[in-house]
């Protein structure tokens, strides 16, 4: 009978896995995924639930499973489909080796364009074409057709298919947002890289199809081509398919024009506009069985929209009021009007005019005004945000799916197609006062909305708020924007919390920081300010801070949250005044002034504690607990480790208590309990793969590193490390790099490759003195000084070791390990050598003895 371990590494055999990489699908270490394969250890329940989503364990089968991991149950219990294949159609290795997709399920068959499909599929599998652009007007189905083919080029790209949806999009700035998230990437706002090299770095290696969505509105700027020609030379395996109205001008484009469907001339009306026609009409009106009068009438109509699928859908939506005769003579009427005044309509275009005019002119007014209304969402809406903005009633909303001119999108959500929309919007256009009355109740419902997801942003419920949010992130733009445009600064600041939170779990830290430097500019443009305008003022500065310092700004984000500090301290604002005072105590302790740094939290946790804030609580008691083990100020640390992460835990905020897990191990490796620390850190590990905070993964990777490093197993250790840092820097966290660098200096020259270790400290210690990280900075010195005395360099060695032994920044640990190798060199050297190494020490700054050693 096999062991748990046994059947698991069977299993990971059949799908063709290496440990490696099936460890970082189920989101666990190597080396734990090892000992449970070697039945040293059982898998937590965390740990059990990610590996039974790995191997697709069925619902009704997954508590039994769990059992079974978990030494309850034998192996025996589980099922013949469970034990040995994912799907019953599917092999193990196909099974793992199936590509991500995220494309649309598109509601029916695609009609008539199975030669352009099959001709698109083979010009897309072809080596030389990397992107492909289906151009057409609008209306003309390229959307659908570039879906059918991605789904059957699928095979070929082994990372994926995604589609992203740029229609909602108004700028160019937030392509590359769309598309991470499109695919699944997490931005990284505190990485000091460029949001657009994140994701190329990202993307470089990966074999893979973007289906990029109507793309015709931003290519008025230039950094969109760009961005696009930038992708395909640094992704070597990536392709993209793209729909647009025009194409791109790209050297390497190639292009495909897409027609209306075939018009037939006979009988014969397989997979022709007709078709189409009579499938749409029949799922408008359940009764309608077309007659063969009606035919004549259904290819006029056909023929008046050019075959074009939009149009002709539009027009079947009446079968249920109008007979096709009748629905034939008024788009005709409306087409003749349209071909003498639209003259700067290009020909193809004026087919859909007539469908859209004549759509318009039928609908009862208040259906017209309602959809006027709901012109001003952006990316869709729920139905409670239609009641509220545009007075749409469930009828109406109905009436309006039903006619074909909103579409229900799923989780009850809607949204009109983007060029209904426009059209639409010129309507509204014409209508100042309605327009005016529709974005500011637009404006009120989304700023309101977003305020209200500040506390489940920071609780248990916080994956449902980020997709609620997500959802609506245009919509949320938008009335960010009405609210500046009419200084709505109350209503702003409302929003801030919840703003930062959400960006910053996303990574979006340049959006932050543009839209609030815009609002502060507005601001200061003031001669004097209300209470409410300075309260404003101070909370848009501590968030705009908050962004600085992602971004590796760290000068900027001071001078403000000083300015902010002076503000909120005068108008007595602790709400607000605690975020700025943890904020601060964050860049102070990067700086290394750690008695600066503590004296700071513990000014936010007596404030958090006074104004009742749990999360900024939990915060600074983690920060001032980590303080504590840096200076060795406490013997009690691991103990002091677990009230932080009962903090986080009463909060229901994953993420944070991921965070505080991670800090937890630090505090069971000083206590040298180094079982709690690696059940802390798997814990940390489970969660950070489950929701997708790789920042949070790469911390818990160096955390089991630290385990094995502690515990002399220096080769271990530099696995983990490497897992680490190959994530750090694909975010671009140069002083996380610095911190990892030095680490793995420490078990390399451990290891005895000595001139490998010396080069990893050197390129810690770059990275620390360019993010001003001056701990990272001692503790590379440290090992460099280590490295001389081992190789008899013996008053070199501990010249450096005098820099940081009195260097405010050091930690404890380090200048015990310091002061212990000074103590050592000086009995190698003579009192006169000593006095020479002292006033050397003494007469230079250390930045000039850091540019003598990185020279």
């Amino acid at each position: 009978m096999d062991t748990f371990g046994e059947w698991l590494r069977g299993q990971r055999t059949d799908r063709k896995l290496t440990r490696e990489e099936f460890s970082n699908r189920v989101g666990c270490s190597v080396a734990m995924l090892r000992k449970i394969e070697d039945g040293e250890r059982r898998p937590s329940m965390q740990i059990a639930e990610l590996i039974a989503n790995c191997l697709d364990i069925p619902s009704d089968e997954r508590g039994t499973f769990i059992k079974v991991a978990r030494g309850q149950l034998t192996t025996e219990r589980l099922s013949p489909v469970s034990k040995r294949v994912a799907h019953p159609n599917i092999s193990p290795a196909q099974a793992a080796s199936s590509p991500h997709v995220n494309l649309p399920v598109l509601p029916t068959p695609l009609i008539g364009r199975q030669h352009e499909v099959d001709e698109l599929s083979k010009t897309l599998n072809d080596p030389q074409c990397r992107m492909l652009t289906i151009v057409g007007p609008g209306g003309i189905g390229k959307t659908r057709l570039a879906i059918e083919t991605a789904s059957q080029c699928q095979a070929g790209f082994e990372d994926g298919v995604y589609f992203i949806p740029l229609a909602p999009i108004q700028s160019s700035r937030f392509v590359v947002p769309v598309i991470a998230d499109s695919i699944g990437f997490m931005l990284q706002g505190e990485s000091s890289l460029h949001p657009k090299l994140q994701l190329f770095n990202y993307l470089k290696e990966k074999n893979i199809l973007l289906l990029a969505d109507n793309l015709e509105h931003l290519l008025g700027d230039s950094s969109v081509t760009e961005l696009f020609s930038e992708l395909l030379a640094q992704a070597a395996r990536v392709k993209l398919l793209v729909t647009s109205r025009e194409s791109l001008g790209l050297q390497g484009e190639w292009i495909f024009e897409v027609h209306g469907l075939p018009i037939p001339e006979n009988a014969d009306m397989e997979g022709t506009s007709v078709e189409l026609f009579l499938q749409r009409a029949r799922r408008a009106h359940v009764g309608f069985d077309a007659t063969t009068e009606d035919y004549p009438a259904i290819v006029r109509i056909c023929q008046l929209v050019n075959g074009m699928p939009l149009g002709i859908e539009l027009a079947a939506a009446w079968v249920r009021t109008l007979t096709c005769d009748e629905i034939a003579k008024e788009i005709e009427r409306g087409l003749d009007f349209l071909s003498v005044s639209a003259k700067d309509l290009p020909p193809r275009h004026r087919s859909m005019r007539a469908v859209f005019d004549h759509s318009w002119k039928l609908l009862p007014e208040e259906e017209q005004n309602v959809l006027l209304r709901l012109s001003i969402f952006q990316g869709g809406f729920s139905r409670e945000a239609a009641q509220q903005v545009a007075d749409a009633t469930l009828p109406a909303l109905s009436a309006l799916v039903t006619k074909s001119l909103i579409r229900r999108s799923g989780m009850g959500r809607y949204d009109l197609h983007e060029i209904i929309r426009q059209y639409t919007l010129e309507e509204l256009e014409n209508q100042p006062k309605v327009k005016k009355e529709a974005a500011a109740r637009h404006g009120q419902y989304f700023m309101a909305f977003l305020s209200q997801q500040d506390i489940p942003l920071r609780s248990s419920i916080q994956r449902e708020a980020l997709t609620e949010l997500i959802a609506d992130v245009d919509n949320i733009r938008s009335a960010l924007e009405w609210a500046l445009a009419r200084k709505e600064f109350a209503l702003i600041e409302m929003t801030m919390r919840a703003y930062s939170t959400f960006l910053d779990t996303l990574g979006w830290a340049q959006e932050g920081l543009d839209y609030l430097g815009r609002v502060k500019d507005v601001l200061e443009t003031k001669s004097s300010l209300s209470r409410t305008e300075q309260v404003a003022l101070a909370h848009v500065l501590t968030s705009r801070s908050l962004f600085a310092f992602r971004m590796g700004k760290y000068e900027q984000a001071h001078t403000m949250l000083t300015r902010s500090l002076e503000i909120l301290r005068s108008i007595n604002e602790p709400r607000i005044l605690v975020e700025a005072v943890t904020f601060m105590g964050i860049i102070t302790i990067i700086t290394g002034d750690l008695v600066g740094s503590s004296k700071l939290f513990m000014e936010g946790l007596q404030i958090a504690r006074d104004i009742n804030d749990q999360w900024y609580e939990a915060l600074c008691l983690t920060e001032v607990v980590g303080i504590n083990l840096m200076t060795g100020t406490a013997n009690d640390i691991h103990k002091q480790f677990q009230s932080a992460v009962e903090a986080w835990r009463k909060t229901g905020d994953q993420r944070f208590t991921a965070f505080g897990l991670t800090s937890l191990s630090l505090g069971a490796m000083a206590a040298r309990k180094y079982d709690d620390a690696y059940a802390a850190l798997e814990e940390s590990l489970a969660i950070n793969s489950s929701i997708g905070d790789r920042t949070g993964l790469a911390n818990s990777y160096r955390g089991l590193g630290l385990v094995e490093q502690a515990q002399g197993k220096h080769a271990e250790a530099l696995g983990l490390f490497r897992s680490s840092l190959q994530i750090f820097t694909e975010l671009g966290a140069r002083w996380d790099m610095a911190r990892l660098l030095s680490e793995m200096g420490q078990s390399t020259f451990a290891l005895g490759n000595d001139s490998e270790a010396k080069h990893l400290w050197h390129e810690s210690l770059r990275l620390s003195m360019e993010t001003h990280g001056m701990i990272t900075a001692m503790e590379a010195i440290v090992g460099i000084a280590s490295a001389h005395a081992k190789h008899a360099d013996h008053q070199y060695a501990l010249q450096l070791l005098l820099i940081c032994i009195d260097h405010p920044a050091i930690m404890q640990e380090t200048r015990v390990r310091a002061e212990k190798m000074a103590a050592e060199l000086k009995e190698k050297l003579t009192s006169k050598e000593i006095k020479s190494a002292k006033i050397f020490t003494k007469d230079n700054p250390l930045e000039a003895i850091v540019k003598e050693i990185l020279k």
